[in-house]
């Protein structure tokens, strides 16, 4: 559990990187910037939960991991869509699923 949250973490990091490339543009980079860094902060978050073992990790994980690989096909992040890939097909596994409820 250990490498799906610091996976995670790292996920989250590399996001605020992402997003801190965005801020150079003006207005629609602010947006896009921002976007991604509260996506990016969450990530952090969830990490956390996961690391910890909360309930809620496990559900938002998955959510907030699909909509990374959403987001990160358009602008080319393809370590964080693999990372995403990887977080959830861990998450899958029968006997991590069970430690989450």
């Amino acid at each position: 559990m250990t490498i799906l949250a610091i996976l995670q973490i790292l996920g989250g990091f590399l996001g605020l990187l992402a997003a801190s490339i965005f801020f150079i543009v003006p207005f629609w980079g602010w947006i896009i910037g921002g976007f991604l860094a509260i996506f990016a902060l969450l990530d952090v978050v969830i990490g956390w939960g996961l690391w910890s073992m909360k309930s809620w990790a496990w559900m938002v994980a998955i959510i907030l991991n699909i909509i990374g690989i959403i987001i990160g096909i358009p602008t080319a992040d393809w370590l964080g869509i693999i990372i995403s890939i990887i977080v959830i097909l861990y998450l899958q596994q029968p006997d991590i699923k069970s430690r989450f409820r």
